[in-house]
């Protein structure tokens, strides 16, 4: 490997990278937070870890002793699973580093972890460092666990995340989410013989149909920041021969209205007919005011390091851990590291854009804690 310098610990990042903390793996993320734990506490940076019910830890540090700090990061140390063989060991090539995590999203752990040693001892400065937003997993979700510990940010939240498709830029809105199934029931049966039973798959077809049809279609193709309704997974029988006494087409559903989710249910349940499922929590929107004074202050930092080009102010379709935190109604913005293809096998987040960010975050800061 070519010897890295930067501002951001390259140790610690290729050591975070090759933890295989894929989200189910409950082992690998309790070791990546005993890894990044030593790591702070090496760098004079005060820890705890907090552990849900089936055992799973997470890891909130901070730049002063206590629980509730004004400036609160919000990551995660969690990965989904490997596209293909070796990702878990990272490689530098045209400064970028290729792993799985990379830049969904420990690269952005980096340069968190990175900017509370350099503001150790100082300012009001904390960090949720997740270990299941990359999917579910049994047990109360890890940054819950931290809020009902006790660990509540006060002020600002900034989430280190993938920001969708938007790089070198603050996202100020994220949709919400919510898995919702749309289910058919019928009588099953032997498929030689259909007359015999009433398969309850075309109704999900002719379902969808008048779904397409009733949807309103959007009136700039090219604005993202909208409802989206996409159909996902398609459940039926174990086998080709059987017709299913109950049939079932999933969706992913993403709104920007914070009742968006009752509101789909109800839309599908009057177009269709059928049954419409909902599970017993989701991730809602999360929208910020752009003229926070802490979004000001933060978009002027960014625009001061990168003054070469546009820093704009986004919108973005993926969920992050900010949701949840909305409840809190506190100003919270999503940044990302320049970098490409997350979840795919070539994913990478650029070197000197971590060491930007890691310098930039430290001046942000510095500038707050006077």
């Amino acid at each position: 490997m070519v010897p890295l310098h930067g501002a951001v610990d390259r140790d610690l990042l290729f050591g975070l990278l090759r933890i295989p903390s894929v989200t189910k793996d409950v082992e690998q993320n309790n070791r990546a937070v005993v890894f990044l734990k030593g790591w702070l506490e090496a760098h004079d940076v005060f820890t705890a870890v907090a552990t849900n019910e089936v055992g799973r830890t997470t890891l909130y540090a901070s730049t002063t002793p206590g629980k509730c700090h004004d400036i609160v990061f919000v990551t995660h140390l969690d990965v989904v699973p490997p596209s293909c063989e070796g990702q878990f060991d990272p490689v530098v090539r045209d400064g970028f580093v290729y792993a799985r995590g990379a830049c969904d999203t420990k690269g952005n752990v980096a340069v968190i972890a990175q900017t509370l040693a350099n503001m150790a001892g100082k300012g009001s400065i904390g960090a949720v460092f997740a270990t299941d937003e990359e999917g579910r997993s049994p047990g109360l979700n890890t940054p819950t666990v931290l809020l009902n510990a006790g660990y509540v940010p006060q002020r600002f939240l900034i989430v280190g995340d993938t920001n969708g498709e938007f790089t070198d830029s603050l996202t100020v809105a994220e949709k919400g989410h919510v898995a919702i199934t749309l289910r058919a029931h019928g009588r099953g049966g032997h498929s030689s013989m259909p007359w015999a039973a009433d398969n309850p798959v075309p109704k999900l077809f002719a379902a969808y149909a008048k779904i397409q049809a009733a949807l309103p279609k959007p009136a700039d193709p090219n604005d993202h920041w909208r409802n989206d309704l996409t159909p996902t997974r398609l459940l039926g029988s174990p086998q080709a021969n059987i017709i299913p006494d109950t049939a079932e087409m999933q969706f992913s559903y993403r709104f920007i209205e914070p009742d968006g989710a009752e509101k789909m249910k109800t839309f599908l349940e009057e177009t269709t007919g059928l049954e419409v499922v909902l599970p017993p929590t989701w991730r809602k929107p999360v929208i910020t005011d752009p003229s926070n004074p802490y979004v000001r202050s933060l978009h002027a930092a960014m625009r001061r390091a990168w003054s070469d080009r546009e820093i704009p102010l986004t919108r973005m379709s993926c969920a992050t851990d900010a949701t949840r935190y909305v409840h809190l109604a506190l100003p919270t913005v999503i940044f990302g590291a320049t970098g490409a293809c997350a979840h795919a096998k070539d994913e990478r987040v650029s070197l000197s854009s971590l060491d930007g960010y890691e310098a930039m975050f430290t001046s942000f800061l510095t500038e707050q804690a006077k």
